[in-house]
């Protein structure tokens, strides 16, 4: 028998730890030892379930919500059960096709495809699909433009040639109207039209450096303008679809915690910040409950999976869950749906 110190368990107990990490997943209820014993056909007694269920929640995996009730997985026991239980998940080619021929209506530009592709995860996996759109930085521009609001205040708006439009309100130092913003936006276009945002930055910084060379009024005026817009990295785009099916389960039942959860969608910078550090993985990744960096996504459970564009690495997809999901069929979804995606925008690029 292990002691389970060492995170090797037993035959027996991975068995049982697994029978109710799958039954919980399924029903949502405490899973006693009688429930193991009838649906598994172990050849061992409710009792000697009950005496691993016992040693399995004293180490960790399981917990006991109330003491009648049986028991049900820890996020360490969800991790040991990602990590060592599930063999290596994969898709039938039956799902495999059903994903393809889904895919295949997703043929646009920008938003709208990673919008489709949003829709697609969260459609298969009946839970929150998400995907966190290419790193302005790195993207080609297509155009800039500004609109007065009002005083010293405008609207910064940046296309990208692969249909993305980013934006954001900026506070200048002095007022400058509708007509001159134009003229501004006209001279930068003619600047950076097809440049990288972030070759875009370092230019403009270049420029402003040879300011006292400058005569020109506007061309002073616009490159001010163009700083100030673009000084800092604009922040990553992130797709969200499906938030709704959160309402379904029942660990949500209840209404603080179902606010609580929509808050955290509605927070996308701090969703940007979990994204950015799956995509730093550059691999599949599963964060499990706890494991989250904020304390408001801790009930929840992401899978993602970065997507390329040949040897560019882009972005990542995936999908968000309670700490409750079918990891099972989530990771291959995942897995499979990124490496078409990639497929997809590495046929597309040549």
């Amino acid at each position: 028998m292990s002691d389970g110190t060492t995170g090797e368990l037993s035959e027996r107990q991975r068995q049982v730890l697994r029978a109710v990490i799958q039954d919980y997943i399924v029903n949502a209820e405490p899973v006693g030892s009688r429930s193991v014993a009838r649906k598994y056909g172990f050849r061992l007694s409710p009792a000697s379930i009950r005496n691993i269920m016992a040693d399995l929640a004293e180490w960790g995996y399981l917990a006991q919500p109330h003491t009648s009730a049986g028991r049900i997985p820890t996020d360490q026991g969800y991790r040991f059960y990602v990590d060592s239980l599930l063999e290596r998940p994969t898709l039938s080619r039956a799902e495999e096709s059903l994903i393809e021929r889904r895919f295949r209506p997703v043929r646009g530009k920008g938003e709208d495809l990673m919008r489709d592709v949003t829709k697609l995860l969260s459609s298969l996996s009946r839970s929150v699909g998400v995907v966190l759109a290419p790193r302005v930085d790195q993207m080609a521009i297509k155009r800039v433009e500004f609109v007065h609001l009002s005083a010293e205040r405008i609207l910064v708006i940046l296309v990208t040639k692969s249909g993305h439009v980013h934006h954001k309100v900026v506070t200048l130092d002095e007022v400058i109207l509708q007509d001159e913003l134009n003229k501004i936006a006209r001279y930068l276009n003619s600047l950076v039209e097809g440049m990288l945002l972030s070759r875009m930055r370092q230019l403009l910084v270049e420029k402003m450096a040879e300011e006292k060379a400058i005569y020109d009024a506007l061309l002073r005026r616009a490159l001010k303008v163009g700083q100030k817009s673009f000084v800092e990295p604009m922040e990553g785009e992130v797709y969200l679809d499906g938030t709704a099916n959160m309402m379904q389960q029942p660990e949500f039942a209840d209404i603080g915690k179902m606010r609580s959860i929509f808050v955290a969608f509605e927070e996308k910078s701090k969703l940007v910040k979990i994204l950015d550090e799956c995509l730093a993985q550059e691999a599949l990744t599963t964060i499990i409950g706890s494991e989250n960096i904020l304390q408001e996504w801790q009930p929840l459970s992401l899978v993602t999976a970065p997507y390329w564009c040949g040897d560019d690495l882009l972005g990542t997809l995936g999908v968000i869950g309670p700490t409750r999901m079918e990891y099972n069929k989530i990771i291959p979804l995942v897995d499979f749906t990124a490496k078409l995606f990639s497929q997809y925008l590495t046929e597309e690029a040549s």
